[in-house]
């Protein structure tokens, strides 16, 4: 439920009018490394909406279901969701797997910050796949400058080309 939204979000944070006022900033950092530093390393307005996100998403759960939640648990699923940002803006390999099925894989977000038009999603690349915009990890890429985003324009589609 959560990535739904912050995929969509993520995306238009990357459309041209918006990029250079609000997400730029956050993709100066090509490897980030530095966990919550470079994860919270956004503009406020970013920040305010990718934290009500989580909220949005235990609201819409919460009546879909028709079940109420204690306030433990929203600091809880907050404070996971800090962690699980602050690994994708690290070095480690992190990967949290549910019967054989990858849910969370940090190597999908540093993909994110060295091919910035893939892999939107913060903790799952579900909704990537569903939208055509997941790209696998591969080790030999490397940080490409053909492959960042043109100031400009906010856009670099030439990564698509190469996808299979």
């Amino acid at each position: 439920m959560f990535d739904f939204f912050y995929t969509i979000l993520h995306w238009a944070l990357h459309i041209q009018k918006v990029y250079g006022y609000i997400h730029k900033h956050h993709h100066q950092q090509k490897a980030p490394s530095r966990a919550n530093v470079d994860a919270v390393n956004v503009h406020p307005l970013e920040f305010f909406l990718g934290e009500y996100n989580h909220l949005l998403a235990l609201f819409i759960c919460c009546q879909s279901f028709q079940m109420k939640i204690h306030v433990i648990s929203v600091i809880i699923f907050m404070a996971l969701g800090g962690g699980l940002a602050g690994i994708n803006h690290t070095r480690f390999d992190a990967q949290i797997n549910f019967f054989g099925l990858t849910i969370f894989d940090s190597k999908n977000h540093d993909v994110h910050h060295r091919i910035p038009q893939s892999n939107y999603g913060q903790y799952t690349v579900f909704w990537d796949y569903i939208f055509g915009s997941y790209r696998p990890f591969d080790k030999n890429d490397g940080i490409r400058p053909s492959f960042q985003l043109n100031p400009k324009t906010g856009k670099s589609f030439m990564h698509k080309s190469n996808m299979k």
